[in-house]
């Protein structure tokens, strides 16, 4: 079954007020985020930047060689980077503007730049966004993923010490390994805020679905069939405040392309 047939498995809730804006359950995150990244790589995207991917890029190498895809991973830590055998990398930061700027240099501008579980790490959701806007071309798309404030674990990650929200963490999933420092800046549901934030720097938002629910609390199956039923309850009132996860579509638009009436007069005169 391919990205788009499993995406139509779980439909989604539009919003009356924004086109783009949508609600599902925690489900249908990873599969809507894959649909979406087909479509860039079926669309054509060709360079690809792939921000944070360290040791777990989000393309399969094979499947960035059958697109023919130029795939760079850029991530701030050498030893992750070191892991992605196969695949073009670069050492830097999404939050430096230097290091962004060296990037596009030699690699860039890109037509997509993804990222997965990175933006919560991000400790200024400003700059992160800013920075991905000037990594795109004009007309090139951003893909994110991401955990979102409020739903409890997260804001609990944020408010609590990194001493005690590692041990929550150990607690709710015992096989994590490795755990980064999480700021959620930025990081929220599709609220009317959040949406003139993005287009202030300058994106069209092409897609902003929330998502509902998390498996956070299966070692505690009354707490989580709680939470699966109150997910499922949110899914169908949406609230922006209170979704768990994000999948975002960003445009940089091309304003070299003119419009449909700069061109008809043009060819008027």
């Amino acid at each position: 079954m391919d990205a788009q047939a499993r995406a139509a498995k779980f439909p989604l809730r539009q919003s009356r007020r924004r086109p783009a804006v949508a609600y599902g359950l925690l489900n249908a995150a990873e599969p809507h985020f894959h649909a979406h990244l087909h479509r860039l790589l079926d669309g054509g995207a060709k360079r690809v930047c792939d921000v944070g991917g360290g040791a777990r890029p989000i393309v399969p190498l094979e499947l960035a060689r059958q697109h023919g895809l130029a795939y760079v991973v850029f991530d701030a830590d050498p030893e992750q980077l070191h892991k992605a055998a196969g695949y073009r990398v670069a050492a830097g930061s999404a939050l430096d503007r230097g290091d962004v700027d060296a990037l596009v240099d030699q690699h860039g501008p890109f037509d997509a730049v993804l990222s997965r579980w990175t933006a919560e790490h991000m400790s200024s959701g400003r700059s992160f966004h800013e920075n991905v806007f000037r990594m795109l071309r004009p007309g090139g798309t951003a893909l994110h993923i991401f955990p979102t404030l409020y739903a409890l674990p997260f804001l609990a990650n944020r408010l609590l010490s990194e001493s005690h929200s590692r041990a929550l963490l150990g607690l709710a999933l015992p096989s994590r390994k490795h755990k980064w420092a999480a700021y959620y800046s930025w990081c929220r549901g599709p609220s009317e805020r959040q949406l003139r934030r993005l287009e202030d720097v300058g994106y069209a938002i092409d897609r902003y679905i929330g998502f509902y629910g998390h498996n956070l609390y299966t070692r505690a199956p009354p707490l989580h069939r709680a939470e699966q039923a109150f997910a499922k309850l949110l899914a169908r009132h949406p609230q922006a405040a209170l979704t768990s996860f994000a999948v975002v579509v960003l445009r940089r638009p091309d304003t070299t392309r003119p419009t449909r009436s700069a061109a008809l007069t043009t060819i008027v005169a």
